[in-house]
């Protein structure tokens, strides 16, 4: 096991990697009581089409969610469900675009837990009644999704700016897909995607790292876990352009709900040498400063009646692709977005804001290992991002300069822009 300090916060992060595979991230906290584990397989709705053992495969969108819902069913007739609930413990499981997330978070009960959470996740039990039955849970989901307008901001975003990436799909793919989903497909996806070598375990909060290696050699020894194929999946080459410049639809929301979205070609920060941890902190840092809460924009628009909330900034790191999107509710959504977009082609940034937000950003970090479920969702998106639990953040923060950010400030400007809006019901 590896013992690891995390720079500048006094914490330390235990690694291990079992025969099988299986990585397991271990970062302990003996002041709180409770622990949170999540179980996580790179296997998201964007992994649909793809290559394995030689033969290519197309399969159902939505087929990631699906067997997540699916996974929790036990051969014995019971659910994982049941287990959990008995154990007095909290169970869950969430999809995203790269990602299937199992979670247990408890304060008592820790060997049954992390080991029953092992053992549903690896046994998959998929019938023609379960798919059948499941299919009119997920319909009912997905007509849920599609009256949400928290969701149709995300989705709809995606759904304008991108033309062949995946991530214009719902995750849990539309109604038809689900009709198409069989038992078959399942135990595919599951045999391809759900191997050890392809996911990884974190445990935060309360716990001994010895015993989470041990409960877990031990768990899984009961499985026979063959020679790893990794699928490869298709790569698709996403168009330099956006699939509608302007979209707007009616939804239950009192005020229109306004996203300017950019799609920015990676390749134009290419001579910068950045990878995408550093491109990531560059962007976030000049939207902080030209649309945060301190912002003087903000408070243009704030006292001027134009919002009545925060302006918010989302971004997105694809592939090819850094998708910058600014968004907020207002009555006002053509001078929004005429200001909105006079922003973005006149950002600004100066040495002493670059060193205030590296200063909070800092501040926040260490912080953060205070709440066991943000620190464990944090490890999660860096071996997603970045391949690695990045234990010297601090030394990322600290490289940041006024030189660069200006370099980087000038390269998001005169990029392609799709407006989305979502309208009151007249």
């Amino acid at each position: 096991m590896k013992k690891r300090v995390i720079k500048k916060t006094g914490e330390y992060v235990y690694t291990e990697t079992l025969d099988n595979g299986l990585k397991i991230i271990m970062l302990p906290n003996y002041k709180v009581k409770n622990y949170y584990a999540t179980l996580n397989t790179k296997f998201g709705s964007i992994h649909t089409n793809f290559k394995y053992n030689g033969k290519n495969y197309n399969q159902p969108k939505g087929i990631a969610h699906f067997l997540e819902h699916l996974l929790f069913n036990m051969p014995d007739g019971t659910s994982a469900h049941d287990y959990f609930s008995q154990m007095g413990s909290n169970v869950n499981a969430f999809t995203s675009f790269d990602v299937t997330c199992y979670e247990v978070f408890a304060n008592t009960k820790f060997k049954e837990n992390l080991s029953y959470l092992l053992e549903f996740v690896f046994t998959p039990y998929f019938t023609k009644e379960l798919v059948n039955g499941e299919k009119g849970i997920i319909t009912e989901e997905i007509k849920m999704i599609s009256d949400n307008p928290a969701s149709e901001i995300v989705y709809g975003m995606f759904r304008n700016i991108f033309i062949k990436d995946e991530r214009q799909h719902l995750i849990s793919g539309t109604i038809n897909d689900i009709k198409k989903m069989t038992a078959d497909d399942l135990y595919l996806a599951h045999e391809a995607f759900y191997h050890p070598e392809n996911m990884f375990l974190i445990v935060t909060g309360n716990f001994k790292p010895e015993e989470v290696v041990a409960i877990t050699i031990d768990t899984l020894k009961n499985f026979n876990f063959p020679k790893y194929n990794k699928p490869i999946i298709k790569e698709v080459k996403e168009p330099n352009k956006v699939k509608n410049k302007y979209f707007e639809k009616e939804m239950p929301v009192d005020k229109e709900k306004v996203t300017i979205a950019l799609k920015i070609p990676k390749s134009n920060f290419k001579a910068l040498k950045l990878d995408d941890l550093e491109l990531r902190l560059y962007i976030n840092l000049i939207m902080r400063v030209n649309f945060g809460v301190t912002s003087l924009l903000k408070e243009e628009l704030l006292s001027g009646g134009i919002i009545t909330d925060s302006i918010s900034t989302f971004l997105t790191l694809t592939e090819e692709y850094a998708i910058q999107a600014v968004m907020s509710s207002t009555d006002y959504p053509d001078y929004f977005i005429k200001r909105i977009k006079e922003t973005l082609n006149s950002l600004t940034i100066s040495e002493e804001e670059i060193n205030r937000k590296v200063k909070s950003s800092i501040s926040n970090l260490i912080m953060s290992f205070d709440e066991i479920e943000l620190i464990n969702n944090d490890i999660q998106d860096d071996i997603l991002n970045n391949g690695r639990y990045i234990t010297d953040i601090y030394n990322y923060y600290k490289a940041l300069n006024y030189k660069t950010a200006k370099q980087v400030l000038e390269l998001i400007k005169d990029n392609l822009i799709s407006i989305i809006i979502l309208k009151p019901h007249k």
